[in-house]
């Protein structure tokens, strides 16, 4: 895994080959909205999913997902690359069941909950193709999550469903598109924190270049 992760990197930044200084000190500023991350996947926060193997002990059933949504701020440190900070949080709702028993016994219901997600991170944004209204770019990201639920009604779980409040998160966006200039749309397909589809606007400061003063004789 560990091997992957470092070659997947490598061919994110393979643009880098090609740096040009003329975009250093570009600033933007976006906002997005993604589905499906995989904290959700994984916790079946994102929706009803059927009863697991019996080797399971419990397991979630999502209610409610709000979905992924971030700020992020990214700074060119050159024209194939950024260097960014994003921000998000996620509410979801979710019924916590027994899965002890026969296959063929229902479920117990041991308690509902209500748990929110919030999610700092530091991403590098590597660009494929920079044009003059599309621009074709990937993503790589890592993090911390901080997770914070109760419960509102059942029976009293024990525990926090063996769910750690503070963990490591990562985002790998293989691909995203952002169409326009100075305020753009964008959209990114990827795997972590950001869903697997992540969409939102974005805003573009240009670097302010200053005029050469002419020397008088």
């Amino acid at each position: 895994m560990k091997q992957l992760s470092i070659f997947a990197f490598g061919i994110l930044c393979m643009p880098l080959f090609s740096v040009a200084q003329d975009l250093r000190g570009d600033q933007e500023l976006s906002a997005s909205y993604g589905r499906e991350s995989g904290t959700d996947m994984i916790q079946g926060f994102s929706g009803s999913r059927s009863r697991p193997s019996l080797d399971y002990s419990a397991y979630n059933s999502g209610t409610f997902n709000s979905g992924n949504m971030f700020l992020t701020y990214r700074y060119s440190i050159c024209k194939r690359l950024s260097l960014g900070a994003t921000l998000g949080t996620e509410f979801v709702s979710f019924d916590y069941y027994s899965n002890r028993g026969l296959r063929t016994d229902p479920p117990v219901l041991l308690g509902q909950y209500k748990a929110n997600i919030t999610t700092l991170a530091v991403e590098l944004k590597p660009v494929y193709y920079n044009g003059s209204l599309i621009q074709l770019y990937g993503l790589v990201g890592l993090g911390g999550r901080y997770y914070s639920e109760h419960q509102v009604s059942g029976q009293n779980a024990g525990s926090n469903n063996g769910f750690p409040n503070l963990f490591f998160n990562s985002q790998w966006t293989p691909l995203g598109v952002r169409v326009g200039k100075q305020l753009s749309g964008f959209v990114d397909l990827g795997l972590g924190y950001k869903g697997l589809v992540n969409a939102g606007v974005c805003y573009r400061f240009s670097r302010k270049t200053v005029a050469p003063v002419a020397k008088t004789e």
